[in-house]
């Protein structure tokens, strides 16, 4: 039985996340996800300013940016005729650095997120599922099945601090 502090199902962009900030904090932590393979198309385009705020503490945010595609403005059209021009540059630039729109598709955002957590140590164990769980008081034990097999984990903690992270 493995035991681990923190049990993450789902290694979509949420779930990457609170790994590497769990890591980050000294939190053991265990990441599964049932596909054999990250995407390999996105389902999620841009990335919000405040998302590479919370990136930039995470030593993330120049990856971001550097790997994706800055969008300072977008033209409106109809019937044929530009109709608007809407510049996100001087949107918010008193509040933030990031006052433009960064396109970085999900596939690449979550190829990203993998590799930092494997820089830390931290795997993403394809083929792997949450088939059930068993809250035991002081700790909760998880059932999971791989493609290798069956197996357990079993984390201690509070039982009432469950995470989820979905793909």
């Amino acid at each position: 039985m493995t035991r681990t502090e923190v049990l993450i199902v789902g290694a979509g962009p949420t779930g990457l996340v609170l790994a590497l900030w769990l890591t980050r904090l000294g939190v053991r932590v265990r990441v599964i996800d049932k596909t054999a393979a990250p995407g390999t198309t996105s389902r999620a385009l841009a990335v919000q300013v405040r998302t590479l705020e919370l990136y930039q503490q995470l030593d993330l945010a120049d990856a971001v940016v550097e790997r994706g595609h800055k969008v300072p403005a977008v033209n409106l059209w109809a019937r044929g005729q530009r109709a608007a021009r809407v510049s996100f540059s001087v949107v918010g630039e008193a509040l933030t650095p990031y006052s433009f729109f960064e396109i970085f598709p999900q596939d690449q955002h979550e190829k990203l997120l993998v590799e930092r957590l494997q820089a830390q140590g931290v795997a993403v164990e394809r083929q792997t599922e949450l088939t059930g769980y068993r809250d035991e008081g002081g700790r909760v034990t998880a059932q999971l099945r791989s493609a290798a097999g069956g197996g357990n984990c079993s984390a201690t903690g509070r039982s009432n601090s469950n995470m989820g992270a979905w793909r």
